[in-house]
């Protein structure tokens, strides 16, 4: 087995487990634990959205150890943090306690989520990186088929607390092992400035050379993104209830919402096998398209079982292709120097407002209707979209070959 292959099926299963534990969880754990202290749902949720923050604060200085020191140590820190954060879990008495151990946890996060993940394959595998990005998300994908029937099995058969100290024993018994079987970086003894390298685009040099167009980009970049986490966060957080509330029978509706899954999954694999010449930024593109053709549906038909549908697989599809550009597009732009730092420096406002997202549309849901919350997810992917054109156009004006350009 390459050491490239070996690297994303590591990575695969440890991706499962962290967001099995650390994200999918939530949304079944978090309630029992609020209604066993007499809490309210809304103050049991703000401990993830509180650890979703402190991982954006963290996440540039991981990218920086990443750059320096490789993702084999800082992945496995992360691991260590999250096992002592999720074993914390099970021994709080109180919303102080609880409070500590959601940022124990995201700092956790900050360590073994997809950005350290994304960064780590493209400080190891710089030339093949897309490739390994979009097969690593293909694995990670069942990280909800696996999770949630786990968690629910666990919380009904022993308590929210011995499920806690349980996910804390698989990563620290198995996540971290396995984040130290990962390749030790290899630091190259020269590494030619981006700007400085003629001809075709590598992923090694990005396709911007322009010093004050890559400060542009990634502004555009940050905004395209955490725009794009701010649609998918919110609605993940609100969509079967603003479907019930449109008038969708409560059945129909979780129906519809298993269809978001697999059309992830879906999307990862048409990318993978039909998109390999087209440039991520093109994939960004389409991703940006299929969201908005989804809000269409909504708009044009109503909210009925079929359009619903319609638009939960446009949706599933379009984050599962987001997700791989999110990875993919700022190595493409920018190359593989400093690809660690930059994966962290984006995700700090990605995750910051990706846990403002649900409290948002929450507050658009209760006092305007599930349209106005419909409405502002819809707004947030227009602005996205519009960041990325604007990234197409200043390409186009700054890139060192003509776009789009094949990996």
């Amino acid at each position: 087995m390459s050491p490239a292959t070996r690297a994303v099926l590591l990575l695969g299963i440890t991706q499962i487990i962290g967001y099995g534990t650390l994200i999918y969880a939530v949304v079944l754990a978090v309630p029992q634990i609020s209604d066993s202290f007499g809490w309210s749902r809304a103050f049991g949720l703000s401990g993830f959205s509180l650890a979703l923050i402190v991982a954006g604060l963290a996440s540039p200085r991981a990218g920086r150890l990443i750059e320096r020191f490789g993702g084999r140590s800082v992945m496995a820190t992360g691991s260590a943090t999250a096992a002592l954060g999720l074993a914390a879990m099970s021994l709080i008495e109180g919303p102080v306690s609880y409070l500590l151990v959601w940022t124990v946890l995201g700092l956790g996060m900050a360590g073994t989520l997809y950005d350290p993940a994304f960064a780590t394959l493209g400080s190891l595998f710089a030339h093949r990186a897309r490739r390994l990005i979009t097969s690593l998300t293909l694995i990670a994908g069942f990280a909800s088929t696996v999770g949630w029937p786990t968690t629910l099995f666990l919380l009904e058969t022993y308590g929210w607390r011995e499920t806690y100290l349980v996910f804390a024993a698989v990563t620290a018994c198995v996540a971290l092992p396995l984040h130290l079987l990962l390749p030790r970086p290899v630091q190259p003894a020269f590494r030619t400035s981006p700007a400085a390298v003629p001809g075709p685009v590598t992923e090694d040099a990005g396709v911007v050379a322009d010093g004050l167009a890559r400060k542009r980009i990634f502004m555009l970049l940050a905004v395209a993104f955490s725009c794009a986490a701010f649609q998918f966060v919110g609605l993940s957080a609100h969509l079967l209830a603003l479907l019930r509330d449109m008038g969708m029978p409560a059945t129909a509706a979780v129906m519809v919402g298993t269809l978001i899954g697999p059309s992830q999954v879906g999307a990862r694999v048409l990318e993978l096998f039909f998109a390999r010449n087209v440039s991520p930024l093109a994939v960004g593109l389409t991703s940006g398209g299929v969201i908005l053709l989804a809000f269409a549906v909504l708009s044009l038909f109503g909210v009925g079982t079929p359009s619903a549908a319609v638009f939960a697989a446009l949706y599933g599809g379009s984050n599962g292709l987001s997700t791989i550009v999110r990875g993919t597009l700022p190595l493409y732009l920018f190359g593989a120097d400093g690809y660690a730092v930059l994966l962290g420096r984006i995700a700090r406002p990605v995750l910051i407002v990706g846990a403002l997202a649900p409290f948002a549309l929450g507050v658009a849901f209760d006092f305007a209707g599930a349209w106005a919350a419909l409405t502002l997810a819809f707004v947030a992917s227009c602005l996205s979209c519009a960041a990325l054109c604007m990234i197409l156009v200043h390409c186009r004006r700054n890139a060192r070959v003509n776009l789009p350009v094949a990996e």
